[in-house]
């Protein structure tokens, strides 16, 4: 018998070894193999045959006694594999728990199929207020297994106390995690929580399936398996008939546009519990001190209410706007915001590429105070202090009467809401240089509100008063927000309408990234429905990071295939002389 094994590497192809006499494996297993002058390596067998095993190496042991991936497991991998031109065994090996320390394994149940001609009911996304609390209690009434993906750690964590689940993530231990994943495999745990780690986890289908937070971008972080917790857990539900829910105030875009087609089942019991949301127009102001009128009222109230008052910092976008009218410039093409070049020089689309020389006036209003412009944490501190020296204000005292820090601030649970939350300078937020800038302005406006409730005020300092997502906020409509979003999106061809690649390539010299960038996107010419942007590099001339560049490609919903053969040998080659081409399909950051 002959084993095909995957390894983590970025060959799309397995390697074939003897099974010895001595030594039974079945597909899904790890086990130990030599691979060229490399030594030995692990990897996964994804099928067994009968054929020639003249001149082929055996393989050496099994890392487990049985299998650690079912065969809905394997399927799931491949499609992953496939739907971000990745390899099978880097996307397997990147989902699995360590491999054990001794000899001594645990013995798995055997793999559970995928549940074949089952009918998975539609996704649901809920919305309401009380999401999280419906879900607990919707989790302790499940009578099959269920599986949370949360988004970091900490609210794997959290979880895990809540609904007293076997934890799956690398805020706990290998052997913590090899547990929680073999108790699953053998239906001894009726509830996992992890994070991406966790999406293969062999559960008895049909099961329960939950993604916390499916607007979150941690949900795609870099690096293998390279596509979004979100599509993974879609084509999982659809692939063994379980039921997938979703917890979102503020969707993606994309779910929301799965909404309206008829795909996803939107829950929403009702408006939320909502604050006074007050727009604060900021034109002339906000230039020596980092207070509006209303947010300096809303401290001096809360805090003789005995309630925590949140500032809300951003961190410098680069992203060039008029500082007397507000106006952001943007793209012609593109319709993003520009960015100031790391060497000064100009200002450029980090989608096109296109490039310009930095304006001395604002096109609007003929203002010269064209710069990027935002108020830090640290000069935010010290401007409060200095107003309100009786109040206790800290960047990272969770007592303090007014607590400073970025939008990680509204995260994570609190014994009490919110008095009050101010965004100090909202117009950070809109002036991030990536199309989905409104959509996340509105996501975090959406949660800041949910964070401070009835009785409270949600307090927005920003030059566009007026903007559809501080209107929608204000309004509690979401509806209003998405029409003129996925409007926005439609005419320009953005997701969820196209679909988007980063093609990049680093390089030991900046030319040797170019001669590969070039070649790459080169070969792409003449597939019908692309649009291949020009390259451009990533750091400022003359440093490092210069030696790498990156090109956008942009297509229809069948992207990955439309590219695979024509990308597939500058990924499968490996680091040569100029350096090593990498994807990332649907990438959640510009």
């Amino acid at each position: 018998m002959i084993a095909d094994v995957v390894f983590d590497l970025p060959l799309d192809h397995p390697f074939s070894y003897l099974i010895p006499d001595s030594l039974i494996v079945t597909p899904g297993q790890r086990v130990s193999a030599p691979l060229g002058g490399r030594g030995t390596r692990v990897g996964v067998v994804v099928a067994l045959r009968d054929g020639d095993a003249a001149g082929l190496r055996p393989i050496q042991h099994a890392v487990e006694p049985a299998p650690i991936l079912s065969a809905g497991g394997l399927e799931l991998g491949r499609w992953i594999a496939d739907e971000s031109l990745s390899s099978w065994g880097s996307t397997l090996l990147a989902l699995l728990p360590p491999p054990p320390r001794s000899k001594r394994a645990e013995v798995l149940a055997p793999p559970f199929e995928p549940a074949r001609g089952a009918v998975a009911p539609a996704p649901e996304v809920w919305m309401d207020a009380q999401r999280e609390d419906r879900l607990a209690a919707a989790l302790g009434d499940t009578s099959g297994g269920a599986l949370v993906i949360a988004p970091d750690t900490d609210s794997a964590a959290r979880w895990a106390r809540r609904l007293d689940a076997a934890r799956l993530d690398s805020g706990a231990g290998p052997a913590e995690r090899r547990a929680a994943w073999f108790a699953a495999a053998r239906g001894r745990v009726s509830i996992v929580v992890g994070t991406r780690g966790a999406l293969l986890v062999p559960l008895p289908p049909p099961a329960v399936l939950v993604l916390l937070e499916e607007q979150d971008i941690a949900h795609k972080p870099p690096g293998p398996p390279r596509l979004h917790s979100r599509d993974i857990l879609l084509h999982r539900a659809a692939l063994d008939g379980s039921r997938l829910i979703m917890l979102a105030g503020a969707p993606s875009a994309e779910i929301w546009q799965k909404a309206v087609a008829g795909a996803v089942t939107r829950v929403a019991d009702g408006p939320a519990p909502w604050p006074e949301v007050i727009a604060s127009d900021t034109r002339g102001i906000l230039r020596n001190h980092p207070l509006t009128l209303p947010l300096t009222r809303a401290i001096e109230t809360m805090s003789r209410a005995g309630k925590s008052v949140a500032l809300i910092v951003s961190r410098s976008a680069g992203a060039i706007g008029c500082n007397d009218c507000g106006a952001v410039l943007r793209c012609p093409e593109c319709g993003v915001a520009l960015q100031l070049r790391r060497d000064r020089r100009g200002i450029a689309c980090r989608l096109c590429a296109r490039s310009d020389a930095l304006p001395e006036r604002c096109p609007g209003c003929g203002g010269h105070r064209l710069q990027p412009f935002g108020w830090d944490a640290e000069r935010v501190e010290a401007s409060v202090r200095r107003r309100f020296p009786r109040l206790t204000v800290s960047r990272n005292d969770p007592s303090a009467q007014v607590q400073i820090g970025t939008p990680a601030l509204l995260r994570g649970a609190r014994t009490h809401a919110w008095g009050a939350v101010g965004f100090v300078w909202f117009d950070g937020f809109l002036r991030v240089p990536d199309f989905r800038a409104g959509e996340r302005a509105f996501q975090l406006l959406w949660s800041a509100a949910e964070a401070v409730g009835a009785g409270g005020r949600l307090i927005v300092q920003t030059l566009h008063p007026d903007h559809y997502a501080v209107a929608a906020v204000r309004g509690q409509d979401r509806e209003a927000f998405y029409r003129q979003e996925l409007e926005f999106r439609s005419e320009l061809g953005y997701p969820p309408f196209k679909r988007l690649c980063h093609l990049s390539a680093r390089g030991k010299t900046a030319a040797g990234a170019k001669t590969l960038i070039d070649a790459a996107a080169g070969a792409l010419g003449g597939i019908e429905g692309l649009t291949v942007y020009p390259p451009m590099a990533l750091g400022a001339p003359g440093a490092a990071a210069a030696a790498r560049m990156r090109s956008v490609v942009k297509g229809p919903d069948d992207l990955p295939r439309l590219i695979s053969q024509a990308l597939r040998p500058f990924l499968e080659r490996g680091r040569r002389s100029h350096g090593v081409v990498e994807i990332e399909m649907d990438p959640v950051n510009s």
